[in-house]
């Protein structure tokens, strides 16, 4: 494989359902694994990849139900692991992971019952099985989705995770609406990833969190490194859930070097 190249693909997941990816960049294997809603064409981390893609192979992909994938009959947590499992075969069949928010839960979910992850990076993973706000959301999410209100499920859906008024007033939600229907699988993920599951985690880890972020995510960060029992926190300079692309992309660097 030219990994100098730029390339794209499909892989197939264990049920069959096909995950496109891009490759960029040349170097050690690392797939970067998005947020809620987010796909290669709405990623927060798209500048972030450019980035570490001058010292590494970066492999982005879009989750099941976003961008160009495919969606399973039936969602599970391990479904989407095992998603990101067929990307990593891409990748060499071993990969370094990064990944943001609910994206990073899954990197942590992969490391941990799979041995082909050499390293994680986590940025602000979530962990707290009440977070996601439970079945009663999800039917909230669901009956606006049915009546075609799909902005409407994202805000709501922005509203109950706590984003700040300001952030979310100036925030253009269009570019999401295709994927709130996958809201619902963030919020299982979330509530059934347990701190006590991380244990399983052998290899090394950082996490990181933002300076400005809330203290629910400041202490989600601590529980993490507690958990796990090669972990390291990291509290970068930020607003509040996010980390500019310079300081995360060295910070990232350093880890993996």
């Amino acid at each position: 494989m030219d990994t100098s190249a730029t390339a794209s693909g499909r892989a197939l997941s264990a049920d069959g359902v096909p995950i496109a990816w891009q490759r960029r960049g040349s170097g050690p294997p690392l797939v970067i694994v998005d947020p809620v809603l987010m796909d290669r064409t709405t990623s927060v981390a798209a500048t972030l990849a450019d980035l570490l893609a001058k010292h590494h192979t970066v492999y982005t992909y879009d989750r099941r139900g976003k961008g160009e994938s495919g969606d399973g009959e039936e969602y599970t947590p391990n479904s989407e692991v095992d998603d990101l499992l067929a990307v990593i075969q891409v990748a060499g069949g071993s990969a370094a992971l990064y990944g943001f928010s609910s994206g990073a839960l899954l990197a942590l979910r992969t490391a941990a019952q799979s041995a082909v992850v050499s390293r994680v990076v986590a940025l602000e993973p979530p962990l707290d099985s009440e977070a996601g706000g439970g079945e009663r959301l999800r039917q909230q999410l669901q009956a606006l989705i049915d009546a075609g209100q799909r902005a409407e499920a994202v805000r709501l859906f922005q509203r109950s995770i706590g984003v700040p008024e300001h952030t979310a007033a100036g925030m253009d939600v269009s570019a999401f609406e295709d994927a709130a229907h996958t809201i619902a699988y963030d919020l299982v993920l979330t509530e059934t990833t347990e701190l006590e599951g991380l244990a399983g985690i052998k290899v090394p880890v950082l996490v990181l969190v933002s300076a400005g972020s809330d203290t629910r995510m400041q202490q989600w960060a601590r529980d993490a490194v507690d958990a796990i029992s090669d972990a390291e926190l990291r509290v970068l300079d930020g607003d509040w859930h996010g980390v500019g692309d310079e300081p995360l992309a060295a910070a990232i660097e350093e880890f993996l070097d």
